[in-house]
């Protein structure tokens, strides 16, 4: 499951404290910051659909957020944990 963050604020004070927020959630294993119209991406796990919804109910009232939008996994197409440090790009 992905949650898309939008915040109603980008200082720096606000920023980190959604980082922080984020990092006291348990169902949250991965955060990106990014670029553009989405501030972060989580990566969540929850064991049902009714604890997910607790969640992003939470999320959604945590402060600075204005909106979020989640999306569920149908499966992983690709999955590659190592970084290719001896991969040459031929382009």
């Amino acid at each position: 499951m992905f949650a898309s963050v939008h915040l109603s604020s980008q200082a720096d004070a606000d920023l980190r404290a959604f980082e922080d927020f984020v990092r006291a959630e348990p169902l949250v294993r991965e955060c990106w910051m990014l670029s553009g119209e989405v501030d972060f991406i989580l990566k969540c796990v929850a064991p049902d659909m009714a604890t997910f919804q607790d969640f992003v109910t939470h999320l959604t009232a945590a402060p600075h957020v204005r909106n979020v939008r989640t999306s569920l996994v149908l499966h992983n197409s690709k999955y590659e944990a190592a970084v290719p440090l001896d991969l040459k790009l031929s382009h």
